[in-house]
């Protein structure tokens, strides 16, 4: 009886070795590189870019106020430099619960266009709507919270737009990406 139980214990061993992929290219196994093999443009699959070398510009931005009367941001204006690779750190400094905020960075002068539509993209959508006109966005921050966002800033000089797409925030709370 404990025969059978042997063999039974041996046959997943038996049949996982007989189950072995064939041997890889040895350039693409040293080189750990994808590719599509299963079409005439085999090449390596990109990867995301290498923002290894890019300058880095770490910028903080707050949200005050706690109400719709007193909402803003605590500054109007933030500056980077062309293709800079920036880190924000954004507090909102709210305390009520109706004070929920983000920032989104648009094209220039398209941040109330943006906002308009967040309205429509509701919360769901984290009031960010899938348009060319938006650069990047953060995820919405509570009252107290802090949300990191990381982007790389425009390449072309100009003054580009920030804003809060929660509903009505936009009126106040917007401003001036500088890029320079």
């Amino acid at each position: 009886m404990r025969k059978k139980y042997s063999y039974l214990l041996l046959l997943p061993v038996m049949l996982l070795a007989c189950n072995q992929p064939e041997a890889e290219d040895s350039s693409t196994k040293e080189m750990n590189i994808p590719t599509d093999s299963s079409s005439v443009a085999s090449a390596p699959i990109a990867s995301e870019t290498d923002t290894t070398l890019q300058k880095k510009q770490e910028l903080t931005l707050r949200a005050l106020g706690n109400t719709l009367d007193e909402i803003r941001y605590d500054t109007d204006t933030l500056e980077v430099e062309p293709g800079a690779f920036v880190k924000l750190t954004f507090v909102n400094e709210g305390t009520d619960m109706p004070m929920v905020h983000n920032v989104v960075f648009t094209e220039p002068g398209k941040y109330k266009q943006v906002a308009l539509a967040a309205e429509e993209v509701g919360a769901s959508g984290n009031y960010v709507p899938n348009s060319p006109a938006v650069i990047a966005s953060s995820p919405m921050a509570l009252p107290g919270q802090t949300v990191e966002l990381e982007f790389t800033a425009p390449l072309k000089k100009g003054y580009y737009s920030f804003v809060c797409t929660y509903p009505d925030h936009w009126h106040k709370m917007h401003g001036v990406l500088e890029v320079k």
